[in-house]
């Protein structure tokens, strides 16, 4: 079997189930995953590129699901996609999307990708279940945020993320309604 790596890069401000599941997907087509956290000093994350990288690590060391037969590596990356993928000698970029209107945004990154690599890197889109295909890291973090600053229960919250990420959006939230 030829070792074939993949990338799958993003933002993970949190990661969700969302995530978990194309991870899963990827995993099972991939002998090797790199979940690639984007560090763009122009953003602002609720949760710094090394909390998020060790909430991912979190998450994958207790995801039963990942075949043996794949290798799943976490680490950031900031600057242009493709030369990360250049400088890993990587050519296939994993994207999930939820929708028409996330593959419609996504279509001419691909393009460009392709392009400034001179047609080396391909990217594979991965539709979301069904069940996950509302869950977004804006949504949980804007959930989390009235969640935690209010009285309510997480239980809604669960269903959109690991129990590791539930409880760390509690800490970020809690520690800034003070």
């Amino acid at each position: 079997m030829t070792l074939m790596t993949a990338i799958y890069p993003g933002s993970f401000d949190p990661v969700t189930n969302g995530h978990v599941n194309i991870v899963l997907r990827s995993a099972a087509i991939f002998s090797r995953v790199i979940i690639a956290v984007l560090d763009n000093p122009h953003k602002k994350p609720l949760f710094s590129a090394s909390e998020r990288i060790c909430l991912l690590q979190e998450v994958f060391a207790k995801e039963n699901k990942i075949p043996q037969a794949c290798e799943i590596e976490i680490e950031a990356f900031s600057g242009l996609l493709v030369d990360y993928a250049a400088k890993k000698g990587i050519r296939t970029i994993i994207r999930g999307v939820r929708s028409s209107e996330d593959l419609a945004k996504e279509l001419p990154y691909a393009s460009w990708n392709r392009q400034l690599a001179c047609g080396s890197v391909e990217t594979i889109y991965l539709p979301a279940d069904q069940s996950l295909a509302f869950i977004s890291s804006s949504i949980v973090k804007e959930v989390a945020m009235h969640i935690y600053q209010g009285t309510q229960g997480d239980n809604k919250l669960a269903q959109m993320v690991p129990p590791v990420v539930c409880a760390a959006l509690r800490g970020k939230y809690k520690k800034n309604s003070i």
